[in-house]
């Protein structure tokens, strides 16, 4: 394999990945990363409250950044932060009735990135490249967690 090939075809596989979702959600004004968000607080929030924090874990975002993706779902009325009982710091997230209707083409514009992706790989090749990548994603958090580790010493 050629020397940066893949980082090259992350990137490549990436952008293709986030401009197509962008294309098919825009009618719903909102971007394939806001999709995912609902769709995770969706999912999340039947088993117990959302918030930041839970976000920021699951995709692995700086806190800003979620932040801003927040700001922008509570500007566009898809969701709504609730103060949580005996503690008003702490703000739940819960999705409004407008961005439960849009759930729908959300998940199933997931389901068909997710189906082109794996199109022409046998159900074994799709089990192994999904530990690949869960396997480069836990290599690369280590390597930045001793990036981190050094830099502080």
């Amino acid at each position: 394999m050629e020397k940066h090939e893949i980082g090259k075809y992350i990137q490549i596989v990436s952008r293709q990945l986030k401009r197509n979702m962008d294309e098919t959600l825009s009618k719903y004004n909102v971007t394939g990363v806001q999709s995912m968000v609902i769709g995770f607080i969706y999912k999340k929030s039947k088993k117990g409250e959302v918030f930041a924090k839970d976000i920021e874990e699951e995709f692995d975002m700086r806190k800003a950044t979620v932040t801003g993706i927040i700001q922008l779902l509570e500007t566009n009325g898809l969701i709504v932060r609730k103060a949580k009982e005996g503690d008003c710091r702490l703000k739940s997230i819960v999705l409004t009735p407008k961005a439960l209707e849009i759930k729908t083409a959300v998940k199933k514009q997931i389901s068909i990135e997710e189906k082109n992706i794996v199109s022409e790989m046998t159900k074994e090749e799709q089990r192994q490249f999904l530990e690949l990548l869960k396997k480069a994603s836990r290599n690369l958090e280590k390597n930045l967690i001793r990036k981190n580790e050094n830099f502080q010493n």
